[in-house]
């Protein structure tokens, strides 16, 4: 899911980026499965967050594991009209996500085509790579930061540094992230 107002990436050098995981890292994660818009609610300090990087010159991406889809909870649907909440409310607090990549994969998914080991389901990188791929990202120079250790497993096999968020405010823990690895990044 690419964001409209996010031009192309510039082919001629790989640039650093930002990869979050979204429930409970971004937005508040009360049901287990977050797929309701009236349930949207950033996490504390996420908006500010985002803002932080996109001022910086950093492009953000989200990287989530949506096994309810494969579990028959919601639709596609039902979490791309969550994901675009997440886009808008972005936007209206002054940052900006480029792009949302998602796994539908579980391995209780009701359909068997989504209950097969898969590539993008984290810990595994495959989301990380896809997106790093399309966007010309270097991932070495990259950030993924989650709430699970499945999500800095991931970012880890996909090259990226990883940092686990415990909850607290994100913007306290992205002014580090920014100061320790995106400082004089010439972006």
């Amino acid at each position: 899911m690419t964001n409209p107002g996010m031009a192309a990436p510039d082919k001629t050098r790989r640039q650093p980026a930002i990869f979050f995981d979204r429930d409970d890292t971004l937005t508040v994660d009360r049901h287990g499965y977050t797929y309701l818009v009236s349930d949207f609610e950033f996490v504390a300090g996420a908006a500010a967050a985002l803002a932080l990087f996109h001022n910086a010159g950093l492009r953000a991406f989200v990287v989530t594991n949506q096994g309810g889809i494969g579990k028959g909870l919601f639709q596609r649907e039902d979490m791309q009209r969550f994901n675009d909440k997440l886009l808008g409310e972005t936007a209206a607090n002054g940052g900006q996500i480029t792009d949302i990549a998602y796994c539908p994969h579980h391995p209780d998914a009701v359909d068997p085509d989504l209950r097969a080991p898969c590539a993008c389901r984290k810990p595994e990188p495959g989301m990380l790579l896809t997106l790093a791929a399309k966007w010309h990202i270097d991932l070495p120079g990259s950030v993924m930061v989650g709430d699970r250790d499945s999500d800095v497993a991931a970012g880890r096999a996909a090259g990226c540094h990883a940092y686990r968020f415990d909850g607290g405010s994100l913007l306290s823990l992205s002014r580090h992230i920014l100061a320790t690895h995106f400082d004089g990044a010439g972006l």
